[in-house]
């Protein structure tokens, strides 16, 4: 870290991120969780040996101990956080919270970018339009700037990208405020996008806030945001907890409703034992630049994808290597005006999660790698096992079941020494193992039921619905019963591809409130529903109070595609909320930032995604504008042949005829009007510009 910033002269003191006994939080939170698991495992133990512990009754404690680990980790966290939210403190300094006062303007350059990649330029704009309004009516828009960084490769998209930012900049009259750059190669992916724009633009800014395609921020938490940066010299991020919102759908209103009311107790609890070793999501927070072109350059893994290869979840490590360098992240639940959007449906929600599975497990090969504090490999175990803890639990109940079966065909041994004179009676120990889960599911809930409760009694309980966030909170914990079996076998065929080789693609994320036909759930669940069939009728032989103590499990796997199907419905969730349950603030009291998010993507602020080819050709100004944003370069004699063929195939048989890269090849040099190509002029010579206007501020270093 550069000694200028050891001097804290002109700071404002009311918003350094500090707090005490650090140490000592942490101690009272890994203490209290390995005491509870030891207990919860000794229970176990003492459960299950009571005839006799058996092979595979010890497989099925090892297995308990490692999920109830986890499991404890999350249920001290919710309690700390409870304790927070409930006395108004704040998570790091643990005194009384309070607005943030901010004491004269920035002093800053900071840079809002939104890297996308085939995503609707209709959402990308309104969100960007509606934060861009925002910072204005705060009065410190001079203090920031955009830019969009498309990654995009679908040819129609990537022209109404381009006219959908034109229109912007006219509306907003922000030219030279809101910027527009697409790479021609889309290396690295998102973190490639980053740290191209790093190493071309990023030295005339000072802090950089990273978006989503589908984030929003308000004017006031960018601001905000900024001047922490400004305030406290050793901050190298500050992440916001982001608030779902915007989904209609049954099963993305549930997911808003428990976020909403739940979340806040989470993120609280995590900054209490954190502290300035939080993590970062990759979004939704502000970075600071010259620390991060400093040291978050990220390596690429030995061997080959999925495991080796470039590091595909970024976040966690560029976190981990700020940390590495000194400088502090962190995580303040306090900063809210932050929101993002989530998959609408079961089914795009575990293909997001397919994703991030890929990039967690290659974590595992960071955790012990040299160098990093011991926070930063405690989140990379955590992000791990957020997938590796599916394949465990199914593990931990197969080998129950294993277990059970055994003990059904053993006859039990009065007499099991040599020279044992008085008998072994059987132990009836089933309410010790009715406690032990009724102690399980506890853990999992309890939070969550104190996060509900403290809303309906809170002055806030109107805009969660007020007596109806009761019945929404008792619907969401069975849903989410329900749903838990699905995710975990998903999550375990995941883990299972992934360590087996398998790799996926990287595409956009499914925006609107699609659902999922019966049909197609049913043919992507048909495997779960086949499982808990023979699991099932396996239980039941075996033994029938064993079969009751699984049937939640059960009833998930084998009612999963009438659950996917029915919680995609957007008629549901229309319903749902008509009934005033699953609200959230952002439905009851609608911020003015969303509020225009909404009238603008109804408005279609981005141009109609065409065909963007043709577009080029037949609209003059399209073209003009498409021919200024490229690159200031001249094909090859190798390319001018290439292009000058497939303007030939244009000529003869129209657009329709040509390939996507067909396409992306004769775009990416200006664009022949329609009567050049109609009179058969070749690419290159005097009408091929060799410089295109900048529509980018000037680079610097």
């Amino acid at each position: 870290m550069k000694d200028d910033l050891k001097s804290l002269e002109g700071l404002d003191p009311a918003v350094r991120l500090a707090g005490p006994g650090r140490k000592l939080r942490r101690f009272f939170l890994f203490g209290a969780a390995l005491v509870t698991t030891a207990y919860a495992s000794w229970m176990m133990a003492d459960v299950l040996a009571a005839d006799q512990l058996t092979m595979m009754e010890a497989v099925v404690v090892t297995f308990f101990t490692i999920n109830f680990a986890w499991i404890s980790l999350s249920f001290y966290t919710g309690v700390v956080g409870v304790f927070l939210r409930a006395f108004g403190l704040d998570a790091l300094t643990l005194r009384r919270l309070r607005p943030i006062k901010r004491k004269g303007r920035l002093r800053s350059k900071n840079v809002v970018i939104i890297p996308v990649y085939n995503e609707s330029p209709n959402r990308v704009f309104a969100g960007l339009r509606a934060s861009y309004e925002s910072l204005v009516a705060t009065g410190e828009i001079d203090a920031f700037d955009f830019f969009v960084l498309s990654d995009t490769r679908d040819p129609d998209i990537w022209i109404a990208e381009e006219m959908a930012w034109a229109r912007t900049c006219a509306e907003l009259n922000a030219r030279g405020k809101i910027f527009f750059r697409r790479r021609p190669e889309n290396t690295e992916r998102k973190s490639g996008n980053l740290k191209e724009f790093c190493e071309t633009y990023a030295a005339n800014y000072d802090h950089m806030i990273v978006f989503d395609a589908d984030s929003v921020m308000s004017g006031e938490a960018m601001v905000n945001m900024a001047y922490m940066m400004e305030n406290n010299p050793d901050a190298g991020i500050i992440q916001t907890p982001p608030q779902p919102t915007g989904r209609m759908t049954l099963f993305a209103r549930v997911l808003q409703f428990i976020s909403r009311v739940h979340g806040p107790t989470m993120s609280a609890g995590l900054a209490f034992w954190c502290m300035g070793s939080s993590n970062y999501w990759g979004h939704n927070a502000i970075i600071r630049v010259q620390a991060f072109i400093d040291c978050c350059g990220l390596p690429v893994l030995s061997g080959k994808p999925p495991m080796g290869g470039h590091i595909l979840s970024h976040d966690f490590v560029e976190a981990a290597f700020m940390r590495r360098a000194g400088w502090r992240v962190w995580l303040i639940p306090q900063l809210e005006g932050s929101w993002e959007e989530l998959p609408p449906n079961l089914i795009d929600y575990a293909i997001r999660d397919r994703r991030w599975c890929q990039g967690n497990m290659q974590h595992a090969r960071l955790i012990f790698a040299h160098g990093f504090r011991p926070l930063s490999r405690l989140h990379f175990f955590m992000g791990v096992m957020s997938f590796v803890s599916s394949p465990l639990w199914l593990l931990l109940l197969l080998s129950s079941t294993v277990a059970t079966l055994q003990n059904a065909r053993l006859t039990h041994s009065f007499f099991p020494g040599q020279f044992t004179m008085f008998p072994q009676w059987p132990v009836d120990r089933s309410f010790e193992m009715l406690m032990l889960l009724v102690f399980t599911i506890g853990m999992l809930v309890v939070p969550k039921v104190i996060s509900v409760l403290m809303v309906f009694i809170g002055r806030d309980r109107r805009k969660y619905g007020g007596f109806a966030v009761l019945i929404s909170g008792l619907l969401e914990m069975i849903y989410s019963a329900l749903q838990a079996p699905i995710m975990m076998m998903m999550h375990a065929r995941f883990v299972f591809s992934v360590l087996t080789g398998n790799q996926v693609g990287w595409d956009a994320q499914e925006r609107d409130d699609t659902g999922v036909p019966f049909m197609s759930a049913l043919k992507t669940h048909k495997g779960i529903i086949a499982l808990g069939l023979i699991w099932g009728a396996v239980a039941i032989f075996v033994d029938q109070a064993f079969f009751w103590w699984l049937s939640p499990i059960l009833a998930g796997l084998v009612f999963s595609p009438w659950l996917t199907h029915w919680s995609s419905s957007l008629a549901l969730g229309k319903k749902a909320a008509a009934m005033g349950l699953f609200l959230t603030p952002e439905e009851t009291a609608t911020p003015d930032e969303l509020a225009a998010l909404y009238r603008l993507k109804e408005a279609g602020l981005g141009d109609d995604v065409r065909d963007g080819l043709l577009q080029l050709i037949e609209d003059p100004y399209a073209n003009a504008l498409h021919s200024a944003l490229l690159p200031a370069q001249k094909p090859d004699r190798r390319t001018q042949i290439e292009v000058g063929i497939i303007y030939e195939k244009l000529a003869r048989l129209g657009v329709e005829a040509l390939t996507r890269e067909e396409k992306f090849k004769i775009m990416s040099w200006p664009v022949k009007p329609l009567d050049q190509i109609m009179a058969g002029q070749n690419i290159g010579g005097s009408d091929h510009p060799e410089t295109s206007t900048s529509f980018a501020p000037a680079k610097k270093g």
